[in-house]
């Protein structure tokens, strides 16, 4: 049964340089399949009524791979992922919640996506998002809480204090949103002209508007981090298919 109003959209328009390969990162193997068809059975498990995928590098190799049932937007420009989600606006259409997620994150379960997207329909507000405590931060923003320790802001780790960067309460970038909301802000994101050679829009600045404007974010705590594994290099993809195969043979047991 389709889930009315609710759109997925994988954020799958990265180059993956330090994958070290001419392949797309999302479309390199993963026990035999391409890493983004994990993201997508997750995806797919919701019955969204509408199922986005931005892509960007190499395009048309990432758009052979989707299968059907997926709308695809481009991101022509990499202008960070702010950017990238405005691009999915027309595919999303009239759909009243999205649910926003990456290409390489291929252990990320679909139980972890319902209860996200459920949260958010019981809390209501502008947006829910997923957190996870590691010590092993992987290049994730840090979360930043009130003193009632309700989330206040996402900073990224590039731009953390020293005091920030010891912070082990971390931001994976998946989020459920209110569409109207969504879009209304998104035009309003700050450019951050240190990033790339046009500056980026993040996505994760929506936190902290959303908290200047009254607003409570809910939060829900990824209890595996491994979970929530974005592949970043040979080396995380190695990782997350040793993970993939302990998982599937507790599965089987």
């Amino acid at each position: 049964m389709v889930e009315q109003g609710l759109a997925v959209v994988i954020l799958a328009a990265g180059q993956g340089k330090r994958m070290h390969s001419e392949l797309p990162k999302v479309l390199h193997p993963l026990l035999g399949r391409p890493m983004i068809a994990y993201v997508l059975d997750a995806a797919r498990a919701l019955h969204p009524e509408r199922l986005v995928v931005v892509v960007g590098h190499k395009g048309d190799q990432v758009r052979a791979a989707l299968g059907t049932g997926v709308l695809v937007a481009e991101q022509e420009q990499r202008l960070g992922t702010g950017h990238a989600v405005l691009q999915a606006r027309a595919a999303v259409n009239s759909c009243k919640t999205v649910l926003v997620l990456y290409g390489d994150m291929p252990l990320l379960r679909a139980e972890t996506l319902r209860a996200l997207y459920q949260l958010y329909c019981r809390r209501g507000g502008p947006l829910a998002m997923l957190v996870v405590r590691d010590t092993v931060p992987r290049g994730f923003g840090r979360v930043l809480r009130d003193g009632l320790g309700r989330v206040r802001a996402i900073i990224e780790e590039a731009e953390c204090t020293p005091e920030q960067l010891t912070i082990g309460e971390l931001n994976p970038g998946v989020y459920c949103f209110d569409a109207g909301w969504l879009w209304q802000h998104l035009p309003q994101l700050p450019l951050h002209p240190d990033k790339g050679d046009a500056g980026e829009y993040f996505l994760t600045d929506l936190v902290a508007m959303a908290v200047a404007e009254g607003h409570i974010v809910h939060d829900m705590l990824v209890s595996d981090p491994l979970e929530v594994l974005g592949v970043n290099t040979p080396e995380h993809l190695a990782e997350a298919e040793a993970a993939l195969k302990r998982r599937i043979l507790t599965e089987e047991v």
